[in-house]
């Protein structure tokens, strides 16, 4: 049966069965269609299972589309919200002035400038910082760093940055706020709007305790003495006893901020290049960052120990032969300790006045039947007055110092065992004790002021915090150690540079040795005035200088305080 006669039967017989041989089609006929259109072929059904793992894709594909939706406008809203605005709104920040920096007199130290015919407004102005010329100031007052951008014109630093000195230590009360101009950019590039503008707030001024006059003093002789002894540099201070205010504050060799901040000629650069080169630190301010062995400066402190805990009395009298022989027991060669020349019998306020340091070994370590405090009480004490603790002045970069004890010996050393010599040499200020001019002069302050340990102030604040600890020093004992720095600047004592004053002053030097063969020396001198009431006090340093030396640091601090009553006279009133 061919194909025309099935589709015929199958139209005449519709309302009745089908036959089988209308269900399939002949074999012998399916050569007859054409397989390229389909024909001639039997088509099996699509079972469920694509079906369902259609179903599947498009419920997962779903699930992608409205995570992603709410992940861009629900939970990372803000995010592309701002990216978005970004694209038509550029922000460009207008600077601050930083507030500027004046001493207690209102003398300018820090300032800024903007060229002349400049619109202050405009974002590409910044204001240059400018520091005082005088030398002496630069590790006192610091620099900043400018703001930055990149070749595109972007502020990749959209501040100034204090980086040391008051600068750093202030950056915040310093620096103020950045206006804000706002540019509204349209869709082909061209601005739209520029006008909208956060003013900036400029920084709040800064007052500081210190003095120009006595700063510039300071330096002057500090410069003067350690250029012409040939010493490494140094470091001088001044301050009020009664409420920590550091009234100068100079460290020697000095540098310029100025060329930090605005150097542009070949000569500035390398200028600023031989500061960081100079072996001598002149970038450290050594008033706060420099520790030194201290020599006999600390001996007004281990007297006043020795006089509190009962080692000895005002009336103690000890033989100075010029050096203490400790008989070796094994019968090998005796160990000697010498003191700087011979004082004969002395009492602690001698001592004191000639600076004895033999006085001083049998007090600090004992010595027959002198006993002595020993290497912890001597710790304890300088502790209490804090020679060897921070200060919390308000300055940055403060480093502390080293009171040698025997936890310490055994961590330095490979041998650490600790001997009495140590002992001896830790009670005149040397072997491995260091401490800081400023921690020196604070406790120095409180030996003056009658037992106040007071926080060092350079700047003052509106939220100024002076934190004084009151040491409940006794009172007997400690006019015994004034007597005896009032002692040491009558004509036969160590410090008798101060004599002749118009107000009397208490004092003490010290010479600390250096070098494997005592080569080198610091010289030190500090004190206070006036004797009967104190009201100032000073600590001058002179770092490393030669052995051979003759000019202590009394001579350069006693000019100074000659020019500090030529200058401003109120300081000697009384």
């Amino acid at each position: 049966m061919g194909l025309n006669q099935f589709y015929v039967k199958r139209n005449k017989k519709t309302s009745a069965e089908i036959d089988p041989e209308d269900i399939f089609a002949e074999s012998s006929n399916l050569s007859q269609f054409n397989e390229d259109q389909f024909e001639g072929r039997f088509e099996k059904p699509i079972g469920p299972a694509i079906f369902l793992f259609l179903a599947l894709f498009c419920i997962i594909m779903g699930a992608v589309f409205v995570g992603k939706a709410y992940t861009l406008q629900i939970r990372d809203h803000l995010t592309w919200s701002d990216r978005a605005v970004s694209n038509y709104i550029r922000k460009t920040p207008i600077f601050a002035y930083r507030g500027i920096v004046k001493d207690r007199n209102g003398v300018l130290l820090a300032w800024n400038e903007t060229p002349t015919g400049i619109d202050t407004t405009s974002s590409d102005v910044v204001p240059k910082r400018r520091y005082i010329e005088d030398p002496g100031f630069s590790n006192l007052l610091g620099f900043v760093t400018y703001p930055r951008k990149d070749s595109s014109g972007f502020f990749w630093q959209d501040s100034y940055i204090g980086t040391s000195g008051l600068e750093r230590q202030y950056d915040t009360y310093l620096a103020g706020v950045s206006g804000e101009r706002i540019i509204e950019v349209s869709a082909n590039g061209t601005i739209a709007r520029n006008n909208i503008i956060n003013d900036p707030q400029n920084g709040a001024a800064l007052t500081v305790y210190i003095d120009s006059r006595l700063q510039s003093i300071l330096y002057d002789r500090l410069k003067e003495v350690i250029d012409a002894q040939k010493f490494h540099g140094g470091a001088a201070a001044i301050m009020d006893v009664t409420n920590g205010e550091v009234l100068a504050m100079v460290s020697y060799p000095d540098y310029n901020n100025n060329i930090f901040v605005n150097a542009s000629t070949t000569e500035e650069k390398e200028l600023k290049l031989s500061y960081l080169e100079d072996f001598r630190a002149p970038m450290n301010n050594k008033v706060i960052s420099g520790v030194f062995t201290p020599g006999s400066t600390v001996k007004p402190f281990v007297g006043y120990a020795a006089l509190v805990e009962g080692v000895a009395t005002p009336n103690t009298i000890i033989y100075s032969s010029g050096q203490l022989v400790i008989k070796n027991r094994y019968g090998g060669p005796d160990t000697i300790f010498r003191d700087w020349k011979p004082h004969g019998y002395v009492d602690i306020i001698k001592a004191l006045a000639q600076s004895s340091d033999e006085y001083f070994y049998q007090i600090g370590g004992g010595f027959e039947d002198q006993p002595g405090l020993g290497i912890a009480r001597i710790e304890q004490y300088a502790d209490l007055f804090g020679l060897a603790s921070s200060t919390e002045i308000d300055m940055p970069a403060e480093v502390t110092g080293v009171v040698p004890s025997p936890a310490w010996k055994k961590k330095t050393f490979i041998d650490g065992e600790w001997l009495l010599g140590n002992t001896y040499h830790t009670s005149i200020g040397q072997y491995g004790f260091q401490t800081s001019p400023m921690a020196l002069l604070r406790g120095l302050a409180a030996l003056a002021n009658g037992g106040k340990l007071i926080t060092p102030k350079v700047a003052s604040t509106p939220d100024e915090d002076v934190t004084v600890v009151d040491l409940h020093l006794d009172q007997e004992d400690l006019d015994v150690i004034h007597r005896g720095m009032l002692a040491a600047t009558a004509p036969e004592g160590t410090a008798h540079h101060y004599g002749n004053l118009p107000f009397k002053v208490g004092a003490k030097t010290g010479t600390a040795q250096l070098g494997v063969n005592n080569e080198r020396v610091h010289s030190w001198s500090m004190g206070y005035w006036p004797y009967e009431k104190p009201k100032y006090a000073f600590v001058f340093l002179m770092e490393s200088g030669p052995a051979d030396n003759t000019v202590g640091a009394s001579v350069p601090m006693r000019k100074a305080l000659d020019d500090i009553l030529k200058i401003a006279p109120e300081y000697g009133l009384q």
